[in-house]
């Protein structure tokens, strides 16, 4: 059973959630020949405060 975990500095929309767990779904499907119904996706989104890179925090 995958467990995908999507972080990301900033916000998605609902739109945008799906459509990302449905292309993250149809590759688990087709390269591991996993079944769409175990895949679990999981969004967490950061503010860029929260997210450092180089040292610097994005937000």
């Amino acid at each position: 059973m995958p467990y995908i975990n999507v972080k990301l500095a900033g916000t998605l929309n609902r739109n945008q959630k799906e459509e990302i767990a449905k292309e993250i779904t149809d590759v688990m499907q087709r390269v591991a020949g996993k079944p769409p119904s175990y895949t679990y996706i999981v969004f967490d989104e950061v503010k860029g405060e929260d997210w450092g890179i180089g040292g610097s925090l994005l937000g």
